[in-house]
């Protein structure tokens, strides 16, 4: 399970432990930069490195039939992931995430164009970008604010620049799902779920929450994971 931008692999803690649970096995890196690797945030980390973090881990633990989910911007590097070991990846899940376009960067898909301009000035002066308020990943939870805010850090900004390397084609032995959250306003997700629908990718879900899925509904996140296949 990949997570999104500015978090780590911690943010999975309660929906992996009832997965685990389950009997599934679970695994949940942190990208390089980010959580418990954010000691090693350094400039030119961009979306290949955080690609070949979870590339890596899955050759080197030999998994195979991989469940493969993306959080967010974790949508970006599983798309890349599955363009270079398709043959690994038996289902894609997009939880509330990117779908990308080869050729087009996750900056791309941003309408906020003083947002953008603010990620070109970050870039021109080899500056990360600095996490999003609770409010705007929407933890409304004073005690699980609490909680989040001294786990996120900068996210690195060519993660947002680098152009993905998306599949052109989906695997057909490939399963694709994206799930929603249903509580979000943000303008990114709905209508990549609403292209699922539209195009028949794949199978497409709702969870009652806000973006932060795994951290404000668990147990329905997991429940979803779960059904997943």
């Amino acid at each position: 399970m990949v997570h999104g931008a500015w978090f780590g692999g911690w943010v999975w803690k309660d929906v992996a432990q009832q997965l685990r649970a389950a009997g599934n096995t679970v695994y949940t890196p942190s990208l390089t930069g980010l959580g418990d690797r954010r000691h090693l945030r350094q400039t030119g980390i961009n979306l290949d490195t955080h690609t070949d973090d979870i590339v890596n881990l899955i050759l080197d633990e030999d998994l195979h039939n991989v469940v493969l989910v993306g959080w967010s911007y974790g949508g970006m590097v599983i798309s890349n992931v599955v363009a270079q070991i398709p043959d690994r990846i038996a289902s894609m899940v997009y939880l509330d995430a990117y779908f990308p376009e080869k050729g087009r960067s996750a900056a791309s898909y941003i309408p906020d164009q003083s947002y953008l301009a603010m990620m070109a000035d970050l870039a021109g002066n080899n500056q990360d970008i600095p996490p999003l308020s609770m409010q705007e990943v929407g933890i409304t939870d004073a005690k699980l604010a609490a909680y989040v805010a001294p786990r996120i850090s900068p996210q690195p900004v060519g993660t947002f620049l680098q152009p993905s390397k998306a599949l052109t084609q989906r695997p057909k032995h490939i399963a694709y799902t994206f799930i929603l959250a249903g509580r979000f306003n943000g303008a990114l997700f709905r209508p990549i779920y609403q292209r699922f629908q539209q195009e028949h990718i794949g199978d497409t879900f709702v969870v009652n929450s806000s973006h932060a899925a795994m951290l404000t509904a668990p147990k329905e996140t997991a429940e979803l994971l779960q059904h997943v296949r």
